[in-house]
């Protein structure tokens, strides 16, 4: 019975601190019921007990029709019943080929990769593109990014067929007319050099959040790190503004130059 007790004075409790001011307060009435019914009479009374059923029925449909008709009533006693741990909730089981928690396969599939000809179709300007990279750099990603003006080129070409940078890839950007942000690079790492005859930059390492790096040169909390396997290059031949990005390809200037004299319009 102390059980039975506890867990009416914490329903009560709950009830208390979560109605609002302006919700109908069932409880009292509810309370007298309990009472009525534990209450000890002098022996058994049958009218008296059809009375008693008879006022309990009335009760509960009266209950069930204030659940149903009247939104703040019913929404007071989802709010309990919630908080007692039985939700409201669609019940329908899944069915046999769903799986719940995954998200849907196209959903994490990349657009296809353009072909070269599908590029050099949408474009207005020659591009040219590297003859010769690392052997295994096998899987390639081309597209053509949307902007307000101008044209942009996009290809990556990398190591595995999820194309993650940190298993290797080499990225080509080919801007004609169109205003982008270069990557954010230590500016007093930057080497002037020449490249296929144009005055171009090269900039190798990257900015770390794991403590290494030049404590001298920071972008916020991170350090520059010499040692990070990144290596950049930039020029303009054509028109057009070449950027190639190398990441964990143990890629140096003279790697990257000879991808850069490499490039061809065929």
């Amino acid at each position: 019975m102390a059980r039975v007790n506890g867990a009416h004075w914490a329903v009560l409790e709950m009830a208390e601190q979560a109605a609002p001011v302006d919700t109908i307060d069932l409880w009292p009435r509810i309370e007298v019921q309990v009472a009525v019914k534990t209450r000890k009479t002098p022996g058994p009374n049958p009218r008296r007990k059809r009375v008693q059923l008879a006022v309990g029925l009335g009760f509960l449909l009266l209950l069930v029709g204030s659940l149903v008709f009247v939104p703040a009533v019913r929404a007071f006693a989802e709010s309990i019943i919630q908080r007692l741990g039985i939700a409201f909730v669609n019940t329908e089981p899944f069915g046999q080929n769903a799986e719940g928690g995954k998200v849907p396969p196209e959903i994490l599939t990349p657009p296809l990769s353009l072909t070269l000809q599908e590029v050099q179709g949408r474009i207005t300007f020659s591009l040219l593109t590297p003859t010769w990279l690392p052997e295994d750099l096998k899987y390639i990603y081309r597209s053509i990014p949307e902007i307000q003006s101008g044209q942009i080129v996009y290809i990556k070409y990398c190591r595995t067929k999820d194309l993650m940078f940190q298993n290797g890839c080499l990225i080509l950007h080919a801007s004609y007319n169109a205003q982008i942000a270069p990557p954010l690079l230590a500016e007093s790492k930057e080497k002037s050099i020449e490249v296929n005859g144009q005055p171009g930059i090269y900039v190798h390492g990257g900015w770390q959040d794991n403590g290494k790096g030049d404590p001298n040169i920071r972008l916020g909390n991170l350090l520059w790190d010499d040692q990070a396997d990144d290596a950049y290059l930039t020029w303009a031949q054509g028109g057009v503004t070449y950027l190639l990005e190398a990441h964990n390809l143990g890629l140096d200037l003279e790697d990257v130059q000879r991808i850069a004299a490499s490039m061809d319009g065929k």
